[in-house]
């Protein structure tokens, strides 16, 4: 995962409203230098590298949405960040075909090629519509995200009270979701969980110059949860992909999707369990509890 820019000179006294204004403005710059590298071909490090800034600077636009006109550029970010999805998601399953294939006997390899094929023939429509919406990004969003960056404004501390029980309400989400996935993990709450996880992460980056030694305790453990989570998460996608395959592709499809179901269910298990001790790790150390009375 690409780093964010650091930001020097903020401090826990700086006003949020020029931490705010830095902060979204290197965001930006941060998705305009993955934007350049895409100019010329849509790579897939490339596409997950500009992914990953979109959600920071959608953090950013959301963390700091009461300071300005922020919430439909908000959105705009959203539909750039949905087409790189779309293109990655190809990228991922395909990869993740090619290599089961390499893996399997040569009489069962065509069949797992049949699918990578099958899957990777939707990427030159869903690159035609990223091409479309990095046009609309640079011609529209970009300008307006420019002139209301330097709009921004309104009282507060960047370190202050505020800003921290923003994040207790976040890791308080964090926390219920814990406990519903822990009395019920089906897929639906573990995708709810990572997303929530992971919009915490990125809030958490926003405030380390701010806030470091806490930032620090919470990205520890974060991080290792979203991990988990999202290789369950990746097992679920490739488990309805797989599944799809079996129900309504052509026999060969059918046949090759059957071979790899049962490996992907069983590494799903396997997943499951991963993250069933990491959410007993949190239990056992009551890590919500211990960072919410960091977080006061």
């Amino acid at each position: 995962m690409p780093r964010p820019t650091p930001i020097r000179g903020l401090g826990p006294e700086s006003r949020l409203a020029e931490a705010a204004r830095r902060i979204v403005a290197n965001r930006l710059a941060d998705v305009r230098h993955e934007e350049d590298t895409l100019a010329t071909r849509l790579t897939e490090d490339g596409v997950h590298d500009m992914r990953v800034s979109t959600r920071r600077l959608r953090a950013a636009l959301k963390v700091f949405r009461d300071l300005g006109a922020l919430a439909p550029l908000e959105r705009e970010v959203k539909k750039l960040q949905d087409a790189l999805g779309e293109v990655r998601d190809v990228h991922v399953q395909g990869a993740w075909l090619a290599q089961a294939a390499r893996k399997e006997k040569t009489s069962k390899r065509a069949g797992l090629l049949a699918l990578r094929t099958s899957v990777e023939s939707q990427l030159d429509a869903k690159e035609k519509k990223l091409r479309r919406t990095l046009t609309r990004w640079a011609d529209r969003t970009v300008p307006a995200l420019l002139r209301e960056a330097k709009r921004l404004d309104g009282p507060g501390r960047y370190g202050g009270q505020r800003v921290r029980q923003q994040l207790r309400r976040r890791l308080r989400a964090v926390e219920l979701l814990l406990e519903d996935y822990s009395a019920a993990p089906d897929a639906l709450t573990a995708h709810e969980l990572r997303k929530t996880v992971k919009k915490l992460r990125y809030e958490a980056e926003i405030f380390r110059p701010a806030l470091r030694r806490r930032m620090e305790a919470l990205l520890e453990a974060l991080v290792p949860l979203q991990e988990v989570l999202g290789e369950l998460h990746d097992s679920d996608v490739r488990l309805g992909l797989l599944e799809g395959f079996a129900a309504e592709g052509s026999a060969t499809e059918r046949t090759a999707a059957r071979t790899l179901l049962e490996r992907v269910r069983e590494e799903r298990a396997g997943r499951a369990a991963r993250t069933a001790r990491e959410l007993q790790r949190w239990h056992a150390e009551e890590l919500a509890r211990g960072l919410r009375r960091l977080l006061k």
